[in-house]
């Protein structure tokens, strides 16, 4: 008697048609998507998950949390699933004393942001202050820099500028002497101004060496005499001329 039943059943499966034999797989994808559907339009309501924090990170002196925060909102008015991360970042990196900044996602309400703010190496002749990497940003408010050395050179060249002088104030350090200017034309040809008045012309070659040249020269002839010198030309192949204050 089982046997009967277990074949009429066995016949009544293959009666069926393909279809209906995949119902219930078929039924629980459609209740998947549905409450898959569902849960994103729920998460797309800002109001649903708001961003209820703004976390600020880093050793700030210039800038300051209110203008972090209003840097930031406007990207995450959308709500805390679909904040536009690049574009914070962007808005924040802005701002004139951020160097550099990154943003994430804390769950469940939280935003943090990290701040590198900028370092300031010189002034730029143009306008502004120059970090220790060449870039020149502009402060909104007025700053201090009085004491700061000066780079002055073409449109574009503030990386050169920047990388060398801090190459030559290297060479100086060991004498106590300290670069206050730079500055290099159109031409290429680079000068120096001292902290003690005394120029150096590089002209357009062979730093380094014409450099080296100045340093070695310095304890036995022109250190001594550095009060009376205003000029050193270093701009010939195997010496240098000085040019006299006037008494």
């Amino acid at each position: 008697m089982a046997k009967r039943i277990q074949a009429r059943r066995k016949q009544q499966d293959a009666m069926q048609p393909q279809w209906l034999r995949h119902m219930p797989l078929v039924v629980g994808v459609a209740v998947f998507l549905g409450l898959a559907s569902a849960a994103g339009l729920w998460l797309a309501e800002p109001e649903n998950l708001p961003v209820r924090t703004v976390r600020v990170q880093g050793q700030l002196q210039h800038v300051t949390t209110q203008e972090v925060r209003s840097a930031v909102l406007p990207y995450a008015q959308a709500g805390f699933m679909y904040i536009d991360i690049a574009a914070a970042r962007t808005a924040l990196e802005q701002l004139p004393w951020v160097h550099s900044a990154q943003v994430r996602r804390t769950w469940p309400d939280l935003l943090l942001v990290q701040l590198r703010e900028q370092q300031v190496l010189a002034r730029w002749a143009d306008g502004g202050l120059v970090n220790p990497e060449g870039g020149v940003f502009l402060p909104l408010e007025p700053v201090a820099a009085a004491g700061l050395p000066l780079l002055r050179g073409p449109q574009g060249t503030s990386l050169m500028l920047t990388a060398r002088f801090i190459e030559l104030q290297q060479a100086l350090t060991p004498l106590q002497l300290n670069i206050t200017e730079v500055a290099m034309d159109d031409r290429r040809a680079w000068r120096l101004v001292l902290d003690n008045g005394m120029e150096l012309m590089l002209g357009r070659d062979e730093h380094p060496a014409r450099m080296d040249r100045f340093v070695r020269a310095w304890p036995r002839i022109l250190g001594p005499r550095s009060a009376t010198v205003a000029r050193v030309d270093l701009r010939y192949t195997n010496g240098f001329s000085v040019q006299w204050r006037q008494s």
